[in-house]
């Protein structure tokens, strides 16, 4: 199990990645920084041994310093500005040797506990003592759990007959030292201009009286990481983020079913946000396409056949069911695959179907990361300082090449490509670094034109025995949200079925009714290999799942880049209506 600095290194990032301020981290904070984290590394490689315990061979610094602006307002009126400043440090410590170390090893004693480690939050002054003290009580605490994981890892194994594949895999991989130092970003916004834009939008949902919460964030993050190892790898980049949320709930009034819509909007810099008009004009979108969802029928049917996925639910499907799944998990020693546990059996790693077709023939996916600067999937070097493959061939003419890595080798990979990203926010101290997307492309060489696909839509669903056919424009997901009318059961379905928002029963002369209460089944291999795509493409900044999505997918969130196409049409899929179950009843006064 890897080893980090208290609360593991996902607790970094969930302070990390969403964050920014006006301020900017100065050169005296990078170089104060830099010379601690360096001075104190090259102490703790020369001196750190102890007799009867196994040395370090890796050590590495992690450091990251944010400053952060969050916004929100509910119905007309601000209920939160804040600024924040913080700071904290990750180390990760591995004894003995690169083939066997004290990772990828459990003993299940305490799966859901904590680190006894110290604090790991640094001083937000430039106090290259004190930084130093808290990397040196880091290094010195893990040092020695390290050697105790490792004494624990050693015996288990006297008596374990591991399987060929296992038996010689190395438990972490080598990597070239890269020294890189971007500039901090220039971040700027004008704070009050921000809130009256979050007010505003907000106000937009209290003229609907069937919207019964709703709520309105901004976050803007300006972020700035350090990593520092023993192999010679010194870099530093600025980590920036800034998002919009839009989140409105009702009920049915009908059934009283709680019905919940949200829209997202993310970007590198504030500049790439919408502008006021353009977050308000969202926001009276989605209040009325709620309005409408509490007014529309149940689905009331049982339906195989096809479903036409579009816009935002185009890019949704093929970041969940393809992107990321497109990722290789390390068993432990016993064989046994912990993120299995968060991840449903559908929608898990598509590992071990290297070699084979998961795509119709004509279509790739490739991620280039070094590409385009704007764009929010654009790195250097990943979170553990890695390099990234400039142009990774995940996907070519439908067989699966390669997969998303991080430098722990697993049976199918065992040299990592550079993308183990942090995540944004996330369940703390149950997942670290996880393998995830940069600048992902998705194309297929025998795509259509939209007015097509929706022809062979209809086509297709009359061959099928149905009248109408289904179309789906928004897919619910995310991190559940103050105000959002989250529902938990939603969150379970989730993990084994495509939950929509807005869901059409479309008919050949036009005529588009809006339906609730549906769950679309996952596709399989076999119905991802029969997709057909638009010609017309998008590239949608978004956040993406790492690992292999699932159950807690919102947990596992990554800033990234789509282009893919704005409509994709699964020839043959499972829609059926939700279970019946006791909904709330309605308010009893109506709402002030």
């Amino acid at each position: 199990m890897m080893h980090l600095s208290r609360f593991s290194s996902l607790i970094l990032w969930a302070f990390l990645v969403p964050a920014v301020a006006s301020a900017q981290v100065s050169g005296n904070t990078i170089n104060t920084i830099e010379r601690a984290m360096s001075d104190e590394l090259a102490r703790a490689k020369s001196d750190l041994k102890l007799k009867g315990l196994i040395d370090p061979f890796f050590i590495s610094y992690t450091v990251g310093d944010q400053q952060k602006l969050e916004i929100a307002a509910s119905n007309g009126s601000l209920t939160r500005s804040d600024e924040t400043h913080n700071r904290r440090e990750s180390v990760r410590l591995l004894v003995n040797n690169y083939q066997f170390n004290d990772e990828n090893f459990s003993d299940n004693t305490g799966f859901f506990s904590f680190s006894s480690a110290p604090d790991n939050t640094l001083p937000l002054d430039d106090d290259y003592a004190g930084i130093r003290r808290v990397l040196w009580l880091s290094t010195d605490d893990l040092f020695k759990s390290a050697n105790e994981s490792f004494t624990k890892k050693k015996a288990a194994l006297e008596h374990k007959q591991l399987s060929s594949e296992l038996k010689d895999l190395p438990d972490f991989s080598a990597a070239p030292g890269i020294q890189i130092s971007q500039s901090p970003a220039e971040v700027h916004y004008d704070r009050s201009e921000l809130e009256r834009m979050v007010k505003n939008a907000s106000a937009v949902f209290a003229l609907f009286s069937e919207v019964q919460t709703s709520n309105v964030s901004l976050t803007i993050s300006n972020g700035y990481e350090w990593i520092t190892n023993t192999e010679g790898t010194h870099v530093g980049k600025p980590v920036t983020l800034a998002e919009i949320r839009l989140q409105a709930s009702a009920q049915a009034d009908g059934d009283g079913e709680p019905l919940a819509l949200s829209k997202n909007f993310v970007a590198r810099l504030p500049e790439g946000l919408p502008s006021s008009s353009e977050v308000k004009e969202a926001a009276t979108t989605l209040a009325k396409n709620l309005v409408q969802l509490a007014h529309a029928p149940r689905f009331d049917a049982e339906y195989t056949g096809p479903v036409l996925f579009e816009d935002e639910a185009a890019a949704d499907f093929i970041a969940d069911n393809v992107v990321s799944r497109l990722t290789a998990h390390r068993e432990d020693v016993f064989g046994n695959d912990v993120s299995a546990i968060f991840s449903s059996a559908k929608r898990s790693s598509l590992k071990e179907k290297l070699g084979t077709r998961i795509l119709p023939k004509t279509a790739s996916v490739d991620d280039r990361p070094l590409g385009d600067k704007s764009m929010l999937g654009y790195y250097l070097f990943d979170d553990e300082g890695v390099a990234p493959v400039s142009d990774l061939k995940l996907v070519d003419k439908g067989i699966l090449k390669t997969l998303y890595m991080t430098r722990t080798p697993t049976k199918e990979i065992r040299e990592p490509n550079g993308h183990a990203r942090s995540v944004v926010g996330g369940l703390p101290g149950l997942t670290e670094n996880v393998p995830a997307p940069g600048v992902v492309e998705y194309k297929d060489v025998s795509a259509v034109k939209r007015a097509a696909l929706r022809k062979d839509l209809l086509t297709r669903a009359k061959d099928d025995g149905y009248n109408y056919a289904l179309v789906v424009r928004s897919i619910q997901g995310g991190m559940p949200g103050e105000d959002a009318g989250f529902s938990l059961q939603d969150m379970l379905a989730g993990g084994k079925m495509i939950i929509p928002g807005l869901l059409y029963k479309v008919y050949a002369d036009g005529r588009e009714e809006l339906v609730r209460s549906a769950e679309v089944g996952l596709p399989t291999i076999r119905d991802l290999r029969e997709v057909i795509s638009s010609k017309e493409t998008a590239t949608r900044n978004m956040l993406i799942a790492g690992g292999s999505g699932g159950l807690f997918s919102f947990g596992s969130k990554v800033p990234a880049t789509l282009i893919g196409p704005t409509a994709v049409l699964a020839p043959e899929l499972e829609v059926q209506k939700k279970k019946g179950e006791a909904y709330p009843t309605l308010p009893v006064v109506s709402r002030p």
